[in-house]
């Protein structure tokens, strides 16, 4: 076994276990259909923040790949929530084999793929030609990777090209797209930001005017210019800092800002 063998960090059918790999060939039904109604509003944030993400890392990207390829983007749950191509004819093809928004690619849908290989080993999945249980990826060397942070899976990056080609060169590459969906592009995201401020602001059960005030503090304003935006006195201001400071249990400004911008605890 390679150096390269023995530290990688992505996994391939054959690392999972004999019964596992028996149910991956147990496929139980055809592409599912997910309504955007069907969502909470938490996860309909996050997955509109994620396909803003998808499109703009690979119009940034895109140009530098020289083959083919197609890339679906899920949701936690494996359902395709975006599909990017190399060309458009690519992707009319793809949804014609029913490979398009909607389709759900976990185990028990579409059977061993990249998508629910990732799934199943928390790791980046491997996955070419004839390993994928649906035909319409046998002529495909797919990577997926999740989607991380906080903690917490989002969902998941899949990259797909034709079986021809070597597909070890795009592992670190397929990494770097994810890493960049959920920092670089994700983290950016005005409705994301905005969505876990209100969490936050709610879970230590401020007030509506409390709300006010701890929004101006967050923007490091002072209490002369809080009570004038606010139309307010600045000793009100005080005041319902101190309301703040004790609901949220902190004693300063850097306390704060670190409650409502990093982890609740």
């Amino acid at each position: 076994m390679s150096t390269y063998e023995k530290t990688r960090a992505w996994c391939r059918p054959a690392d999972l276990p004999e019964e596992r790999l028996a149910l991956f060939r147990q496929r139980l039904s055809g592409g599912l259909t997910r309504k955007g109604s069907d969502r909470k509003p938490e996860e309909q944030i996050y997955h509109e923040a994620m396909i803003a993400s998808i499109r703009s890392e690979m119009n940034r990207i895109g140009s530098f790949i020289s083959i083919p390829y197609a890339v679906f983007l899920t949701d936690r749950a494996g359902v395709i929530l975006e599909l990017v191509c190399s060309s458009p004819e690519l992707r009319e093809e793809l949804i014609r084999t029913e490979f398009g928004t909607g389709v759900s690619l976990c185990r028990q849908h579409s059977g061993l793929n990249a998508v629910s290989l990732a799934m199943e080993m928390d790791c980046i999945g491997v996955v070419r030609g004839d390993e994928h249980s649906d035909p319409a990826f046998a002529e495909w060397n797919c990577i997926c990777a999740p989607l991380q942070a906080d903690g917490r899976t989002y969902g998941y990056v899949d990259i797909s090209f034709h079986k021809k080609e070597q597909i070890e060169f795009a592992i670190p590459f397929v990494q770097q797209i994810a890493e960049n969906i959920t920092g670089k592009w994700m983290e950016r995201n005005p409705a994301i930001r905005e969505y876990r401020l209100e969490s936050r602001l709610q879970h230590y059960k401020l007030s509506a005017r409390e709300q006010d005030v701890a929004r101006q503090w967050l923007l490091e304003r002072s209490a002369l210019h809080i009570s004038n935006e606010l139309g307010i006195s600045e000793g009100t201001v005080r005041n319902v800092l101190k309301n703040i400071y004790s609901k949220m249990r902190v004693s300063d400004r850097l306390q704060f800002i670190k409650k409502l911008t990093g982890d609740i605890d």
